[in-house]
């Protein structure tokens, strides 16, 4: 009995309820119209409330400030029904509508939520049975705020509700918004775009302001996400109030300017209803603030915000919006606008009738203060007044073109888009074989899934809703081109949703900048080409330091710099690599040019004096200086000279292997022969019967030289085989330097140790002769030259060792001259000087002469060494003993020397 008592209860209240919600259609504005089925609207045709939180009663709401870019979505809303019910897509079916206004509030939206589903007041599901809702779809609202506020009560009954431009990716939940739907894309590819925008622009430093709602904060959200993605940072976050009427919204104004002032972030993205920015603009161009700012979606094509008295002052304004198609006739429905017919109702087309061509008291005083020719100060109401205002008879079927310039083409494209879906919907469930008679059965569920599953086309372009209930139409990218006189939204760029592409006609964009420059908005300064950031604790923020040595960054703002490839070089704070120098001991050298000066005289020089000697070879002089072997020297020496041009220019393989050796054995030949005429002329004087005898039997001059020769040869081809020289490239840090690498030091050290051991015997042996004739004792020449042969190559190890890389082969040159200067000037040209210039003494009688006093000399030294070893014998037996060895040495050591000087 109970239950009984408590359904009649809760039956009557709820039928209370619905009356009074009912009634309140009276109330409100409203545009409306009968029919077989009736479509719903909620649109913020008013962008604020004056009395919000002092209301007397449920319908108490005194709405302000008529947004006509709204008013034209609703006339949308109105056409593309009127197109359906005159076109054969639903024959025998009048589509209505019932369109309010949400005020821009969401209380009151959901209001009139409820006046357009009273079902959802009545508990039916505990009383009685279900009931149909009269409305079968709403479209709506504007604001992601006030959809999400309406689609809890609309998918309470599974009312299909479409929103023309509420964006918030919340919304895509179908868990918590089962019924809604929108025919443009989700906020997440909006943010997308904008951070793709500022990425290709290369700004990092941005300021965000967004409302204090559902839009604004998911807007901040993925903003934040992607920004990080894209190495963004964000200079300040700011928010602001979701209405006008707001009592911070003031305070929260002037926090945002102080912000603005103090941020170096010169780009700016505002998430913000246009209503706001109106304000937020009218401030800053107040106090000169000029910025560069990123509209979204709700203001972007803002006549609201365009039309600011000197709004070009705030700087450049770049805007992204849904992809805006055609609607044929609307612009010239518009401009014919007529008021309903007596059965219907549209409170809205009144309202802007009588603000547009009304004839208020305010307006007779402005147009009497104009015609006395002063200067009047006109409101916002006087301004949005027309000409023809308190001029004709009629204001309710005056028009012009004032709602044509506020055409927002890409609202009312998406609005008649919804109406579109609903229609073709429709068709599908209720249209068999041409005829429609099944919708009076009509669920809301039924469309709903019709809606979700179904593929649409308008104006032959198709469109679908995907499985979050959006449509994947794309973005355009404006620029806002506006002076003083004119005004324009020129779309600069598209954004693709599919191909997650960006693209830019960077030619359209118009900046607000000196030489219209596209504006700087970054934490540090571009660093310059030549140099690197140094990221601090905020990863935008940086500073700019050198390139080093060897590396280069040929853009700016590069985060290092990149390592040079291995030919080339670059110096500190460079932009690019340069090909190293291929460094060498070059012939144009100048030290290479003095040593092939005086590698060429003395080459000639000794030419000469082969020539010379060949003339002259019968000489006692020629013989000598060693006969037939003296050619041999003289070839070797020329040899060694040749070896000098192989230490100058580019090297290669056969240079490299070919050098060391030639050297090797050419000067190993020439100190060869100088051993040999050492060992000969001291086998000719020698008077110790011993030492003679071994130095006759191992006197072989030509097999002699030939081993010795043979010897070096060897050691030279073993060095070739185990580590054979090689062309070497020394990388500098400016240059390559080539050179020949020697393979085997150690084989080098072998091979010059080798002729060095040669050079010591031939010392040697010139020491033990230094007491011979005179014309026969060369021991000092010899003696000489080996000394500096040795003296030479002794100082070139630590020269060698400690020269640049290209000066090594230079300083081997050198000492290859050297020596051979050694032996030319020590041996050759003295016989050459007494062959020229003292032929009297080049005879066999002067060289009998210089052997007699050699005698004379050999004899007093023997008397001193007898007189001294013979004290017993007497002074007579002394006597006789000394002229028996004078005897015995003239008649032997004489005839000996003089039969062998004439073998020479």
């Amino acid at each position: 009995m109970m239950n009984i008592v408590n359904c009649f209860l809760i039956f009557h209240f709820c039928h209370l309820l619905t009356t009074v919600l009912s009634c309140d259609i009276h109330k409100n504005s409203v545009a409306w119209q009968p029919g077989d089925i009736v479509i719903g609207g909620i649109f913020p045709i008013h962008n604020g409330i004056l009395n919000v939180s002092d209301r007397k009663y449920v319908s108490d709401f005194n709405c302000t400030n008529l947004q006509l870019g709204v008013m034209n979505e609703v006339l949308s809303m109105i056409y593309t029904i009127e197109q359906i019910n005159n076109s054969t897509l639903l024959p025998g079916i009048t589509l209505g509508y019932e369109i309010y206004d949400s005020c821009s509030n969401a209380l009151k939206a959901v209001q009139t939520t409820l006046q357009l589903i009273p079902e959802s007041a009545d508990n039916s599901d505990t009383c009685i049975n279900d009931a149909l809702p009269t409305i079968k779809a709403v479209v709506g609202d504007k604001y992601s705020e006030i959809s999400v506020a309406i689609s809890r009560i609309l998918s309470t009954h599974f009312v299909p509700q479409i929103s023309p431009a509420s964006s918030a990716s919340t919304l895509s939940d179908k868990v918590r918004f089962p019924s809604f739907l929108r025919t443009v894309p989700s906020d997440i590819y909006q943010t997308e775009a904008i951070a793709k925008m500022i990425k290709a622009f290369a700004w990092n430093w941005i300021g965000i302001i967004t409302n204090d709602d559902d839009y604004g904060r998911s807007a901040l959200e993925s903003l934040n996400t992607l920004f990080k993605q894209e190495g963004i940072c964000i200079g300040f976050s700011k928010t602001l109030p979701s209405y006008v009427g707001h009592v911070n919204l003031p305070s929260e104004l002037e926090n945002v300017l102080d912000e603005l002032n103090k941020s170096t972030s010169n780009v700016v993205v505002v998430f913000v209803k246009g209503p706001i920015v109106r304000e937020l603009f009218i401030k800053a161009i107040e106090v000169n603030i000029s910025k560069t700012w990123i509209a979204s979606d709700s203001w972007s094509y803002s006549n609201e915000v365009s039309s600011i008295k000197n709004i070009e002052r705030v700087g450049t304004i770049l805007g992204i919006n849904f992809k805006a198609g055609k609607v044929p006739g609307f612009s010239d429905y518009v401009r014919n606008l007529q008021p309903p017919l007596p059965e219907l109702r549209n409170d809205f087309i009144k309202e802007y009738k009588e603000l547009r061509f009304g004839c208020t008291e305010e307006y007779r005083k402005y147009l009497e203060c104009k015609a006395s020719s002063k200067y009047c100060f006109p409101s916002d109401s006087v301004l949005s007044k027309s000409p023809l205002a308190c001029t004709v008879e009629n204001v309710y079927t005056a028009n012009d073109d004032y709602l044509v310039k506020n055409i927002e083409m890409n609202k009312i494209y998406s609005t008649s888009l919804a109406i579109t879906a609903i229609g073709q919907a429709l068709r599908n469930i209720v249209c068999k074989n041409g005829t429609c008679e099944d919708f009076k059965n009509l669920t809301p569920l039924q469309l709903l899934n019709e809606l979700k599953k179904g593929s649409y086309s308008y104006n032959n372009e198709s469109f679908h809703f995907d499985s979050f209930g959006d449509a994947m139409t794309g973005y355009d990218i404006i620029n806002w081109k506006v002076d003083k006189n004119s005004k324009k939204f020129q779309i600069v760029g598209k954004y693709d949703i599919m191909d997650s592409a960006i693209k830019l006609n960077r030619d359209l964009f118009q900046w607000n900048t000196l030489n219209n420059q596209v504006p700087f908005s970054n934490c540090s300064t571009l660093c310059s080409p030549g140099y690197y950031k140094k990221h601090s604790f905020i990863s935008c923020c940086y500073q700019c330091l050198l390139c080093v040595e060897q590396y280069y960054s040929p853009e700016a703002d590069m985060n290092e710099c990149l390592k040079c490839p291995s030919r080339q070089w670059s110096k500190n704070g460079s932009s690019r690599c340069e090909n190293k120098t291929i460094e060498y001991f070059q012939w144009s050298n100048p030290i290479a040019i003095v040593l092939l000066i005086f590698d060429s005289f003395i080459f000639l020089l000794v030419f000469i004096t082969g020539a010379v000697f060949f003339k002259y070879a019968d000489t006692p002089t020629v013989k000598a200086a060693g006969g037939k072997y003296t050619y041999l020297l003289q070839i070797s020496l020329l040899l060694s000279m040749i070896t000098i041009g192989f230490f100058i220019g580019q090297p290669n393989k056969f240079i490299c292997q070919i050098r060391q050796p030639l050297y090797g054995i050419s000067f190993t030949i020439s100190v060869s022969c100088i051993l040999m005429k050492s060992i000969r002329i001291l086998l000719a004087f020698e008077s110790a019967k011993k030492n003679k005898l071994i130095m006759k039997l191992t006197y072989q001059p030509a097999v002699i030289i030939c081993v010795l020769t043979v010897g070096q040869l060897c050691l030279c081809i073993l060095w070739h085989v185990l580590k054979s020289p090689f062309v070497e490239e020394i990388d500098n840090v400016h240059s390559f330097v080539i050179q020949c690498n020697e393979g085997s030091y150690v084989a080098f050290a072998v091979m010059l140790g080798y002729i060095g051991i040669l050079a010591f015997i031939c010392f040697v042996l010139a020491y033990k002769g230094r007491n011979l004739p005179k014309r026969y004792n060369e021991a000092r020449r010899i003696t000489f030259s080996m000394l500096i042969y040795m003296f030479v190559w002794i100082i070139f190890i630590p020269i060698y060792l400690k020269s640049d890389d290209m000066y090594l082969s230079a300083v081997q040159a050198l000492a290859i001259l050297a020596s051979v200067y050694g032996m030319v000037f020590c041996h050759l040209l003295p016989a050459l000087y007494i062959i020229l210039f003292k032929r009297k003494t080049n005879s066999r009688e002067m060289y009998l002469q210089s052997i007699s006093a050699f005698h004379r000399t050999t004899k007093r030294v023997l008397s001193l060494y007898i007189n001294k070893s013979v004290t017993n014998v007497t002074s007579g037996g002394t006597d006789t003993k000394i002229n028996t060895v004078s005897r015995q040495f003239s008649s032997g050591s004489t005839l000996k020397l003089r039969k062998r000087h004439k073998s020479y």
